[in-house]
């Protein structure tokens, strides 16, 4: 009986271990879509699966990146919540790496709909529309998809302290 327990109790152990350590590896720090460098690193939750291709590309947003939550045609909320809840159109400039998408403009989504504390979603001050970045994005059945990489803290602060400002300033300034 003691043989089964000691057991027992290896294998829940051993079972916490191996949780504390995925759980551990699902959370890397900041995390960025959008760079200015070819990413070589990829954030562990986002991989897509061994099948799907990756593709590096040198890209220009076309606008501001739009939130996929909101209200439905009669104005309630949808209640369902996608996968990927941002979305952005890119012109894809030149491809570095992988199988370039079959048109110019692609339709992409991005970001997670569970909880990543620090992600930078994506270009939205005037300054940062105005650059050219370069993606990580694989396609599957349901269209094309960012991959997030690791982006340094100090990078990711800067970033978001830009769209802040610019926000805030936006808010104040009068409407024209």
């Amino acid at each position: 009986m003691s043989l089964v327990i000691k057991s027992l109790a290896n294998f829940f152990v051993c079972m916490m271990l191996v949780s504390a350590a995925t759980s551990a590896e699902a959370v890397e720090g900041p995390i960025a879509y959008f760079s200015d460098e070819v990413p070589v690193e990829f954030s562990k939750p986002t991989l897509p699966s061994p099948k799907d291709q990756v593709t590096v590309a040198k890209v220009r947003v076309m606008g501001r990146p739009a939130f996929l939550l909101g209200p439905d045609q009669s104005g309630r909320s949808s209640g369902k919540m996608p996968k990927e809840p941002y979305s952005a159109m890119l012109k894809v400039l030149d491809v570095i790496r992988g199988k370039p998408p079959e048109q110019e403009l692609v339709s992409v989504t991005f970001g997670t709909s569970g909880f990543i504390p620090t992600y930078a979603l994506g270009p939205s001050t005037p300054r940062q529309l105005a650059q050219e970045y370069y993606v990580s994005m694989y396609e599957d059945a349901f269209g094309f998809h960012l991959l997030g990489s690791p982006i340094d803290t100090d990078r990711y602060r800067e970033w978001q302290r830009e769209i802040s400002e610019f926000e805030r300033d936006r808010l104040r300034s009068p409407p024209k």
